[in-house]
């Protein structure tokens, strides 16, 4: 598909009316490693056309060899549950094939004077935004956007009590057991009642919202957690800006009493979209009106691309991927306070020492920022 160019005022004029559907029941360790900047100059507009065509980075891992049950994995997958306006970010906790949690946000362009944008968008990163909007979470504007949904499609619940019921009818089941849920809700047809199926659920797209999880617990990005039989896990997810102010990132936390049993650390970015492959709906009306020639982007979902670019503008000698996985991995099993004096020492290390030093297999110029991004996150975790 083509990007479309669009003018911002189409944008202003369609998010009333498909900003959400009625809620309604109708519905390298070495010491002589050299130390790597994630974002060398990524944002710089390029000189594609708006007739090059935009592909999508979903952040799908089908290779990775998983554990057995006993032992953590979160996943994380980029989809499109809810119409072409928005994209969301999808979470899973298993352990084997049971899901312990889900955590789902949505992220879309709306107007700065009713809605926070996401770290950064007052900074490098908002220069690449359509014309007078934001972008932003549903989750951190609950109640914006719920007041919204509410004045335009009659809405009965928050945006987050409706999401929070899918969620929370995940925990404990395994794939099939959603997927059985997902045509079951499919069988209601378009003047069913989602929650039928799922109490308290009254989003007309519970079953885009349920597919989301489903395909996530299937087919998502990877991050192996702690081994552990305990069910009572405590967690979080935070939106930071650990790197500058060209990307935001999205961290999630599970903690096994005062340890970190999982995380998962991902960031966003406007780049090259001739490069790469942005988020959901980047081409089509979530795509339209920002900067010429860039999309916005995941960049585990376009881990080869992005190390690519490290390497060449900055000489890196490890992954983006392999980089943030030696972070994630050094987080698990370590309480706040053991993290923190981690964070303390890559201070103190300054901007010549190596952060492998600490954090082994970490060469990131920025490691103590992505190690507080989970000490921050961790801290919220109930």
């Amino acid at each position: 598909m083509k990007k479309k160019n669009l003018g911002a005022f189409i944008i202003l004029a369609s998010l009333g009316l498909a900003a959400c559907s009625a809620d309604t029941p109708s519905t390298s360790s070495s010491s002589a490693a050299p130390v790597e900047s994630s974002a060398p100059a990524a944002t710089s507009e390029s000189e594609a056309t708006t007739d090059v065509a935009i592909t999508i980075a979903q952040g799908e891992d089908t290779t990775t060899a998983l554990p057995e049950a006993g032992t953590l994995v979160m996943r994380q997958m980029y989809t499109a549950p809810h119409g072409t306006k928005s994209f969301a970010a999808v979470n899973v906790l298993m352990n084997g094939d049971t899901i312990v949690s889900a955590h789902l946000d949505e992220f879309q362009y709306l107007a700065p004077a009713d809605f926070k944008g996401v770290p950064n968008a007052d900074g490098g990163f908002g220069e690449s935004f359509p014309a007078d909007v934001v972008l932003a979470s549903k989750a951190e504007n609950n109640d914006g956007y719920s007041a919204m949904m509410k004045e335009k499609g009659g809405a009965t619940q928050t945006w987050a009590q409706s999401l929070t019921a899918i969620t929370d009818f995940a925990k404990g089941k395994t794939v099939a057991d959603l997927e059985k849920a997902v045509a079951d809700l499919e069988a209601l047809g378009e003047e069913g009642n989602p929650a039928d199926v799922i109490s308290g659920a009254t989003f007309s797209d519970s079953r885009g919202y349920l597919q989301a999880i489903v395909d996530t617990a299937k087919n998502g990005l990877v991050s192996i957690g702690a081994t552990t039989e305990t069910t009572d896990l405590k967690e979080a997810q935070l939106l930071g800006a650990p790197h500058g102010d060209k990307s935001f990132a999205m961290t999630t936390v599970a903690m096994d009493g005062d340890k970190v049993a999982a995380v998962f650390v991902d960031e966003f970015q406007f780049v090259d979209l001739t490069q790469f492959g942005g988020v959901p709906n980047s081409d089509s009306d979530f795509g339209a009106g920002v900067a010429e020639g860039v999309v916005l982007a995941s960049k585990v979902a376009n881990n080869e691309a992005y190390s690519a670019m490290m390497k060449e503008k900055g000489g890196a000698t490890k992954t983006y991927a392999d980089n943030m996985k030696a972070i994630q991995d050094f987080a698990i099993g370590k309480t706040v306070a053991e993290l923190e004096a981690a964070a303390s020492e890559l201070e103190a290390l300054g901007e010549e020492g190596n952060p492998a030093d600490v954090v082994s297999g970490a060469t990131f110029s920025d490691s103590q920022g992505y190690l507080q991004a989970i000490i921050e996150t961790a801290k919220l975790a109930k």
